[in-house]
């Protein structure tokens, strides 16, 4: 990336002679020279009236000397640790004492020529100690001459040294608190220092020592280097592997490594993976964040890609796309991949049991998956699962990252937002908002005068913390993510790190089983005037039988039939009512204890029942009645007409499917609710919100798809 060029910024000297600065540093200048007149006038008219008493000038004499040296020693305490001071004071006291006390009794005649030297001498040295600490117009000073920074930074007691100044315009300086004091209290300096300093608002901070307490590192940039942007470098590491670090923007001091695990290989203690959450309000920054982070993911081996977006389907996704292993954009398709990856989590668990890891390297033969979500309101109907997922998926080597406008508890369980240790927090509108982003040790490292309270007005700017192998001490730093120019770049990026991305592992893809396979696979970005017609292959199974509710076009009926038919309508209502009570009646009475409401949900009050009605007394002849087949051979039916149906591409199973199976197997209701819930418990379907009937197809009971065989088998 070419270095930009800033321009450092005039500071104008201004020198103030109006009213108050005479008051506040003229008048000190001249009360040297005044005290010393004033003096002199003092010990003449001792003399006079005193000296020369063999009684008085003795008294007199000794109590001058005690009260100089009373004045010198209060002085001495005044000055505090300011040794040139002390030193000045007492000098000038003990030479004050003197003089009265020999004047006193010789007379002023005898010592004026020495007490006039001494005095020049004394208000010189007054007068450059004054100059030299006070000349001129200070910031720092407010208008009786005092400096509150100074102030507070010994109310603070911190200590700050070796400042210095790099070419970006950042000022470091150690910080080394005293005794009493904590880095606690030093941050909240960190205002007023960013202040006095006129630095980029928010950019001011102190770092702790990772080793020593009450030792830090602050960093006051006085210039913004970000605000004309970040623009992309590009993607580095083309055909590396998940370990390596890569950059994800620039703090005022030089870019943002970040590293999505750490290699066990090389060292046992590297950082395991953490999931992500991306906080921050509309038009902040998130999405743009993503899609570097994702064409850095793309370009690696050993990583997969799975993303969730059921709002804006491929808004976010689009120009990255044909990069993931899985894109999911509808909510029919996300119920059965979240319930089928609980599956997936147990079994890359047992998996790496039997690798001997304790948790996902390099050494494994599972590729590193990670699942990037944009969180919406329809996705918020999976908390439960989402939760439970979250939770356990660490040890399989899954990663979860996160985006989402708000965590606050209505939104995201506390359970969610404590699982993801990292938090990348661009601006918000409150403190509480940045508090349910960032993990509670990167609240502490900011303080709270450091929060991103700026809402959409500062776009890309946040920070980020918690892990992805940031350091500590980088934690309060904050960052501007990369923003490409064109999303052209995003796409070229892709497409160079297509040879080198590793397909979904065989375990995994097995345990996913054919929904994976079924999976809308995109060879293209579809994004632009470029992506728009870019080949997109669909699922590779028939296409899904069409909703209930659907029927062919039909040629539009006379006028006179759709009035019979009006009619017909009108005449028949009572008599469908009817039907409805007669069928709940006969519910109750053949089903008894296990009739529900909803069992009667799948009849259609306006279907025609043209079904012939047997006398009662006539009997079936047996030849035309098939033998009933056993529970087993029973089960084994249902399960085959479940598997065509998932293999038909159908999404779901509903009861009126079920009740007409029923049938073929010649048992009663209660077989459908013993069936259902063994598919249940099986994980074969899952049952679908309350706004949505029946059952949500996961998988099917004759699926032969298994893990792959283990790494050096």
């Amino acid at each position: 990336m070419s270095r930009r060029t800033v321009t450092e910024p005039q500071v104008e000297t201004v020198v103030r002679t109006s009213g108050d600065w005479w008051l506040t540093h003229g008048l000190p200048l001249a009360t040297p020279p005044i005290l010393c007149g004033v003096l002199g006038t003092l010990i003449a008219l001792a003399h006079r009236f005193w000296g020369g008493d063999p009684i008085k000038t003795p008294i007199i004499a000794v109590i001058a000397f005690i009260v100089g040296a009373a004045v010198t020693s209060f002085a001495w305490m005044a000055a505090g640790r300011r040794k040139l001071l002390r030193i000045l004071v007492v000098t000038s006291g003990v030479t004050a004492t003197l003089f009265l006390v020999i004047g006193l009794v010789v007379g002023f005649g005898t010592i004026w020529l020495a007490y006039t030297a001494c005095s020049l001498v004394v208000s010189v040295l007054w007068g450059i100690w004054r100059g030299t600490k006070y000349a001129g117009s200070s910031p720092g000073l407010d208008s009786t001459g005092a400096s509150p920074l100074m102030d507070a930074i010994h109310a603070a007691r911190v200590q700050f040294s070796q400042p210095t100044m790099d070419d970006r315009g950042v000022i470091r300086a150690n910080v080394q608190t005293l005794p009493g004091g904590t880095l606690e209290e030093a941050r909240g300096l960190v205002p007023l220092l960013s202040s006095d300093a006129r630095a980029v608002p928010g950019g001011a901070h102190l770092a702790r020592h990772p080793d020593k307490d009450g030792v830090g590192t602050i960093e006051i940039p006085t210039r913004d280097n970000l605000k004309g942007g970040v623009p992309w470098p590009g993607v580095t590491g083309i055909g590396g592997l998940p370990t390596d670090p890569f950059s994800i923007g620039e703090y005022q001091s030089g870019p943002c490594m970040v590293c999505v695990v750490g290699d066990a290989t090389k060292d046992p203690r590297a950082p395991d993976i953490k999931h992500v959450k991306i906080g921050g309000v509309t038009g902040s920054g998130k999405s743009t964040l993503a899609l570097a982070v994702l064409a850095n993911l793309l370009v690696r081996r050993r990583v997969n890609v799975i993303g969730i977006d059921l709002s804006k389907e491929l808004q976010t996704f689009g120009p990255v796309v044909h990069g993931l292993t899985w894109m999911i954009t509808d909510e029919e398709v996300a119920r059965p991949f979240l319930a089928r990856l609980a599956k997936v989590i147990k079994g890359r668990t047992a998996h790496l049991a039997r690798e001997g890891l304790r948790r996902w390297t390099l050494k494994s033969s599972l590729n590193l998956l990670i699942i990037y979500v944009e969180e919406s309101k329809a996705f918020r109907r999976f908390q439960t699962q989402y939760e439970n997922l979250v939770a356990d998926s660490r040890s399989a080597g899954i990663m979860w990252i996160s985006s989402t406008q708000d965590w606050i508890y209505r939104q995201v369980s506390t359970s969610v937002r404590k699982n993801h240790g990292v938090g990348i927090c661009f601006g918000v509108e409150e403190a509480d908002d940045a508090a349910h982003v960032l993990p509670d040790s990167v609240i502490a490292a900011l303080g709270k005068n450091g929060l991103p309270t700026w809402g959409s007005t500062r776009p890309g700017y946040c920070y980020a913390g918690g892990g992805l192998g940031i350091p500590e001490r980088m934690w309060p730093k904050m960052l501007r993510g990369y923003q490409p120019v064109d999303d052209r770049e995003i796409i070229a990026a892709v497409d160079a790190g297509a040879p080198f991305r590793d397909p979904m592992d065989e375990v995994t893809a097995g345990l996913f089983g054919e929904l994976f396979q079924r999976r809308t696979i995109y060879t293209g970005p579809v994004w632009g005037s470029d992506g728009a017609s870019a080949p997109v292959t669909g699922p590779s199974t028939a296409p899904a039988r069409p909703a209930r509710d659907q029927v062919d076009d039909v040629d539009e009926p006379p006028a006179d039939a759709l009035e019979a038919e009006a009619t017909a309508e009108d005449d028949n209502a009572a008599d469908r009512d009817e039907m409805l009570r007669s069928l709940a009646e006969s519910q109750r009475r053949h089903l008894g204890d296990h009739a529900t409401a909803g069992d009667l949900a799948y009849v259609d009050p306006d279907a025609e029942i043209s079904v012939d009605i047997d006398d009662p007394g006539e009997e079936s002849p047996d030849e035309d009645q098939a033998p009933k087949p056993s529970p087993e051979e029973a089960r084994r039916i249902w399960d085959q007409l479940l598997d065509e149906l998932y293999r038909s591409g159908a999404r779901r199973v509903e009861t009126s499917d079920l009740t007409k199976w029923l049938a073929r197997v010649q048992r009663e209701r209660t077989f459908l609710y013993r069936q259902t819930d063994r598919w249940e418990q099986a994980g074969y379907v899952q049952p679908c919100p309350d706004d949505v009937s029946g059952w949500d197809l996961v998988a099917s009971p004759l699926e032969t798809a298994a893990p792959g065989p283990l790494h050096g088998e």
